[in-house]
């Protein structure tokens, strides 16, 4: 059995339980949205808050019942969204486990230290392994999410953009949570969460011009980018396989860097490990 197969074997059946239920979030979302006109239910909202507010006076019955029977769908619908739309990025952060600071801390790596393979060339073909049982189970998440019906203003253009977004933002979080294990840090899928936490608010200050006044801010403005998770790049990337829209090279390019980026943090950390695999 080759490395790679090992190690995919390996990921599986260590993450398919939490796999599963971000499979079945998506199933319920599914469901739900299937049964209910979501896009319907806020609509309905709208009109009965707008008849209240002319009127001036307490809701009737039947718009009170129809208040709580929407407020429940949309509580439940936003309950699962955030469920299957955050599960399938933290599954991403989760898959490598934190499988090379472990098995240093636990010094089960001089064992493969004494293989005649390097070590880093060991733990890149795991790194491969995974990174094929993650895009597997992400490509499920992803065609289960075509089958959202999603309110039009954050519905995907088109099924594939959909799915594409899903599989890059994965793939992309297992590369940081493995190149953060192979600095020796422990808990990688953690330290690599925070790192992704506050990107969508860096995205969303990089397109606001009165952050970015000063020359010094410009400099700043420049460099993120190039930094933070490229939530930005990924949505303007995705959006070309939208019909009528120009493909965004720099997007693509901006993401394949990131990937780049990541798996040169994760071979120099190999590198250091591989010279001095447990800590004296």
């Amino acid at each position: 059995m080759t490395i790679v197969r090992a190690a995919f074997r390996h990921a599986v059946r260590r993450n398919w339980k939490f796999a599963l239920v971000v499979f079945l979030f998506g199933l319920g979302l599914a469901a739900l949205t299937t049964a209910y006109d979501v896009a319907g239910t806020i609509e309905r909202m709208r009109v009965v808050a707008e008849e209240m507010e002319s009127a001036g006076a307490a809701p009737t019955e039947e718009q009170a019942a129809l208040l709580a029977r929407s407020s429940a769908v949309l509580g439940l619908f936003a309950l699962l969204s955030a469920a299957f739309g955050f599960g399938t990025i933290l599954f991403g952060f989760l898959m490598p486990g934190g499988v090379v600071a472990n098995e240093r801390r636990s010094g089960a790596i001089m064992l493969w230290a004494q293989h005649p393979m390097p070590l880093r060339s060991f733990y890149l073909q795991r790194y491969l392994g995974i990174q094929i049982a993650a895009c597997a189970a992400l490509l499920v998440f992803g065609v289960t999410g075509a089958f959202v019906a999603l309110p039009p203003a954050s519905a995907p253009a088109t099924a594939v953009e959909g799915i594409v977004r899903v599989c890059l933002t994965g793939l992309l979080a297992c590369a940081v949570s493995f190149a953060v294990t192979s600095l020796g840090i422990r808990r990688a899928a953690l330290v690599a969460l925070v790192y992704f936490l506050p990107s969508e608010i860096v995205w969303s200050l990089l397109q606001d011009p009165r952050f970015w006044t000063s020359t010094v801010a410009e400099w700043v403005r420049g460099i993120l980018p190039f930094v933070v998770f490229p939530n930005g790049p990924i949505d303007n990337l995705v959006a070309g396989f939208e019909s009528g829209v120009g493909w965004d090279w720099g997007a693509t390019g901006l993401v394949f860097y990131h990937f780049v980026l990541w798996t040169g943090v994760a071979w120099l950390g190999l590198g250091r490990l591989e010279r001095r695999p447990l800590k004296l």
